[in-house]
């Protein structure tokens, strides 16, 4: 089955644009390619919050390769669900409601790892509390502390914010 319905035209106001281009500028900045964060950026504030591939590349006037790249990105790292609707065979794209704290939680395991490999770093040198290894034990008491302090920070979201979206 086909939906018969035309899809919208979905046209972006002047003030969301340059929030789309400033969100992706500063995901950019965050080692994101651009076009990925104009896409989720473009998620946060359209209307409808689903959308189609063909209203991402419309509103963003970007070629369909971009987007679909830019939108396999997203699905992969989990900020955006894609799902599909009975009886259309469009599929449609929205951030995942409470992504970053969920993601947040997920990747505190890494500072465990960070914390295991920096204390490696440190018995490369003679004296680990030395002047020569304060670059690494600079990072690794910054790990050891996340690591401690990220759990609490979590929790503290979830009791004011709720462990979902709102």
């Amino acid at each position: 089955m086909t939906s018969a319905t035309p899809e919208p035209s979905t046209t972006p106001s002047d003030a969301q644009l340059a929030f789309v281009e400033d969100f992706a500028l500063v995901l950019e900045r965050m080692g994101l390619v651009r076009m990925v964060g104009r896409t989720v950026a473009w998620l946060l504030v359209c209307d409808p919050p689903e959308q189609t591939f063909n209203q991402v590349a419309e509103a963003l006037q970007a070629s369909k390769g971009s987007i679909s790249s830019s939108l396999k990105t997203l699905t992969t790292m989990r900020w955006v669900d894609k799902v599909s609707k009975p009886g259309d065979r469009r599929d449609y794209y929205s951030v995942r409601p409470g992504i970053l704290p969920e993601l947040t939680r997920q990747q505190s395991s890494m500072y465990t790892n960070l914390t295991e490999t920096t204390s490696r770093g440190l018995a490369l040198f003679s004296d680990p509390n030395g002047r020569d290894a304060a670059r690494v034990r600079d990072m690794h008491d910054f790990f050891v502390w996340m690591g401690k302090e990220m759990p609490a920070l979590l929790d503290r979201w979830d009791a004011e914010h709720g462990s979902g979206a709102k």
